[in-house]
């Protein structure tokens, strides 16, 4: 269970459309991640599939059942949000078993879910307190284990790990991607935060502008971006595009680098900053002018200035003993180039 489609999906508010004729199939047991710039619409679009809102046209089912027009509690989901939404004057046992009071549940049942859930997310030990009594990711783990105790069709999950530090986002990303795991039931997941949408999604979708440009896997967005817009926003540090003219089948480079490409015309080539390398004196290479270094310990990250063309960013292993204001040279494999129409489209 938990077979989530939309159908041409449509949402203004007043005279502004903010969702444009969303298609999408979410697959049973899926963790599906929403992913885009902000105001791209993944959050009302995560509203719209929850039933906070409607949507102005089109059709969501859920396991076959058109539910477009139930609302939220008819609809078997269970949201986290970033807020955590905890009610403080509660301590965390009667936080995670509110909900099914009010379902009327036998107290037997419900205290084995609580115990159950508390168990999984390792808050035994918290049931007594109250949630200003605990840290951001305790209050995380007692937000998810309230939607863990009602069994649901489908997790939500709008951006829970937002208000967590660097080092604990990366932590609770792997308690994530363990207990869905472990569930086996479907999860959506809204983020802008892309390392967090590459390691816990199945597939990702990329919206801009309420419409989705691209719906992967993880490893297929990166390597095989459909457009220049997925290619500049999944990966990081950016992407590095040069326009260049194809003319018989031949472009050049700055620099002078010949490559081959399938196509006439303006063309928009594209190589990520870890498919560079710092060239050797007989390797076909782009020139360019170092001004920021930035030194991570195992990494390298160079900022340089490429006459004619702009900025180049190139990620190198280790550290190196590079100057600002230095020469470099960077070679790159053909394999890794991609390549984009006058329109943005992939080439081949």
């Amino acid at each position: 269970m938990g077979r989530i489609v939309l159908k041409n999906i449509r949402k203004a508010f007043d005279a502004v459309e903010v969702i444009h004729g969303v298609d999408l199939e979410i697959k049973e047991g899926e963790l599906v991640v929403f992913v885009g710039p902000s105001g791209c619409g993944k959050s009302t679009l995560l509203r719209l599939i929850a039933g906070l809102d409607t949507p102005t046209s089109g059709s969501i089912e859920i396991d076959g059942r058109d539910v477009t027009k139930a609302g939220a509690a008819d609809r078997g989901l269970a949201m986290v949000f970033q807020s955590y939404a905890l009610y403080p004057h509660m301590t965390v046992r009667q936080n995670l078993s509110f909900g099914l009071e009010n379902q009327r549940m036998p107290k037997a049942e419900i205290a084995a879910r609580v115990d159950e859930a508390a168990r999984m997310l390792e808050i035994d030990e918290l049931l007594g307190r109250r949630p200003t009594q605990l840290s951001g990711g305790q209050r995380q783990r007692v937000a998810i284990g309230r939607a863990i105790v009602r069994n649901p069709t489908a997790f939500l999950l709008d951006e829970p790990l937002s208000n967590l530090d660097a080092e604990l986002r990366g932590t609770m990303r792997a308690e994530l991607s363990a207990l869905h795991a472990r569930l086996s039931t479907t999860m959506i997941y809204v983020t802008h935060d892309q390392v967090e949408a590459m390691t816990l999604a199945d597939r990702i979708v990329v919206l801009r502008k309420g419409v989705i440009e691209q719906v992967d896997t993880p490893l297929n967005l990166y390597n095989k971006p459909q457009n220049l817009f997925v290619a500049g926003f999944i990966g990081a540090p950016n992407m590095n595009f040069f326009k260049v003219e194809v003319k018989s089948g031949k472009a050049e480079l700055p620099g002078g680098a010949q490559i081959a490409v399938v196509h006439e015309g303006p063309v928009t080539l594209g190589l990520r900053p870890q498919h560079l390398r710092l060239a050797q004196p007989e390797e076909r290479a782009i020139a360019a002018e170092v001004f920021l270094i930035e030194s991570l310990g195992a990494e390298t990250v160079l900022h340089a200035n490429v006459e004619g063309a702009g900025q180049i960013i190139t990620v190198l292993d280790g550290q190196l003993d590079i100057a600002r204001g230095a020469p470099i040279r960077l070679a790159f494999d053909d394999a890794n180039l991609h390549a984009f129409d006058a329109a943005g489209q992939r080439i081949g």
